[in-house]
């Protein structure tokens, strides 16, 4: 038995929207299931199958499109049943996090390996509540530590910049 002193009172409160018997969370997953399984059908039919002894590339797809959509129908019926209720979006983590993965992708060829370490651990640190700089730092440090080793034991297979070239 769960013990719901700990829940927030808004959490207690929430029921799932519901259209014509189906949880509206459930329904919309599972359309979106079905749409991309259909898609794959669909994009497979322009390769050839085939036959059963030399199999063409277009089979694989198609079979895994066929299997997806009967997912996203299943996801669908399973939603009568549900009491999902859609999450509390954190924006403030997502946005912190995409934030440091676009620093990095966009320092690591300009600025070298530690730089974009560097604003990666640091943005995506404002993901917390606290900001706390000093375990950041600690983190970052040992990622750098971590990733010279790699380059370094392995010349010659790991080709990467550390520092900017100035």
């Amino acid at each position: 038995m769960t013990d719901m002193t700990d829940v927030p009172q808004t959490a207690r409160a929430r029921r799932p929207h519901r259209i014509a018997g189906f949880n509206t969370l459930e329904l919309a997953a599972g359309l979106v299931i079905v749409a991309l399984g259909l898609l794959v059908v669909f994009e497979s039919l322009n390769y050839p199958w085939g036959s059963l002894r030399n199999v063409g590339p277009g089979i694989f797809p198609f079979l895994l499109g066929i299997v997806l959509a009967g997912l996203g129908i299943a996801v669908i019926f399973e939603g009568r049943l549900s009491d999902a209720v859609a999450p509390v979006v954190p924006w403030r983590a997502m946005l912190a996090i995409c934030a440091g993965l676009g620093a990095f992708a966009y320092l690591i060829d300009r600025a070298g390996a530690f730089v974009a370490i560097f604003a990666l651990i640091f943005l995506s640190g404002f993901a917390e509540r606290r900001y706390r700089p000093l375990p950041l730092l600690f983190t970052a440090l040992g990622l750098c530590a971590f990733v010279a080793a790699l380059v370094l034991g392995f010349r010659g297979v790991v080709n990467m910049t550390l520092l900017p070239a100035f």
